[in-house]
C-alpha cells in the first residue's frame, strides 16, 4: 500500500492578503543558515521516481518570523511565505494525525542531534541538509503500510535525487551533511518530541517546524502547556 502524504519548503514571498484571528500571527523576516538551491515537489510521485529536471529555485535551510523571534524550518514546498504577519495555529506532536506522529518521531530524533549544532557553527551547507531531511521526512511518499515506519526504509527510501521530494545545484558539503545525518535517524522519544512545535499555517502559507521557543516566547503566545515542556539540557 502507497502511503501518500503532501506537504512541504522553499522560500517563495506572497502578496499580503487579509488575515483572520489565530493562535499567532507570523511574518517571515529572514534566513538563518541556509543554501539557494533548486528544489522539486510533485505529489503525484513515489519514493522511487526518478530525477526531474526543473527550473525552481528557493532558499533552503533555518527561517526566521517576526524579526527571529520565531524560527523552524519550513516544510511545504507548494506554499509560499509571507513578509506580512499571516494567522498559524500552534500545536505539539500529540495534536497531529497518526502518520504525522509516525513522522516527526523520526524528526525528533534528527532535531535531537542537528538543530542546535547548525545555529551554533553558523553552517550554511548544515542548515539546507537539515531542511531538506526535514522535507523528505515530513512529504516524501514513502511505501509503507500504516503503522510500519521502520528506520531501515526511512533511511533507505529517502533522497536527494530521487521521489517526490527532490534537490539539485547544492554544494557538496550540504549533500555529505545530508547522507551523515540521515545515517545517523533513529527512533524519537516522546521527551525527543515534546521538544518539537509545529506552526501550522490556517491559510495558504508555508506550515514549519521548529524546537519549542524560550520562555519569553512561550509567553507572547499564551501557551502554558507548552511552557512546561520546556527543552531539556
Amino acid at each position: 500500500m502507497k502511503s501518500r502524504f503532501a506537504l512541504g519548503a522553499a522560500l517563495v514571498l506572497a502578496a499580503p492578503v487579509a488575515i483572520a484571528s489565530a493562535e499567532i500571527d507570523l511574518a517571515w523576516t529572514g534566513l538563518g543558515p541556509e543554501e539557494y538551491v533548486n528544489y522539486s515537489y510533485d505529489g503525484a510521485e513515489f519514493w522511487d521516481s526518478s530525477f526531474r529536471t526543473v527550473n525552481t529555485y528557493g532558499f533552503l535551510g533555518l527561517y526566521l518570523f517576526n524579526g527571529g523571534e520565531y524560527e523552524g524550518y519550513c516544510y511545504d514546498l507548494d506554499a509560499p511565505v509571507s513578509q506580512s504577519p499571516m494567522p498559524y495555529e500552534v500545536e505539539t506532536w500529540t495534536d497531529l494525525d497518526a502518520e504525522t506522529q509516525d513522522r516527526a518521531r523520526f524528526l525528533a530524533s534528527l532535531y535531537d542531534q542537528w538543530y542546535d549544532a547548525v545555529k551554533i557553527t553558523g553552517d550554511d551547507a548544515m542548515g539546507a541538509a537539515l531542511a531538506f531531511l526535514t522535507n523528505e521526512i515530513m512529504e516524501e511518499n514513502y511505501d509503507f503500510i500504516p503503522g510500519t515506519w521502520y528506520l531501515a526504509d526511512v533511511q533507505a527510501q529517502s533522497s536527494t535525487s530521487e521521489g517526490a521530494v527532490q534537490f539539485s545545484d547544492y554544494s557538496m558539503e550540504a549533500q555529505a551533511y545530508y547522507d551523515t545525518m540521515l545515517a545517523s535517524l533513529d527512533f524519537g522519544t516522546d521527551a525527543m518530541l515534546d521538544n518539537l512545535v509545529f506552526y501550522n499555517s490556517t491559510g495558504v502559507m508555508q506550515d514549519f517546524v521548529g524546537m519549542v521557543p524560550a520562555p519569553s516566547a512561550l509567553a507572547l503566545l499564551g501557551i502554558a502547556g507548552l511552557a512546561r515542556r520546556r527543552r531539556r539540557n
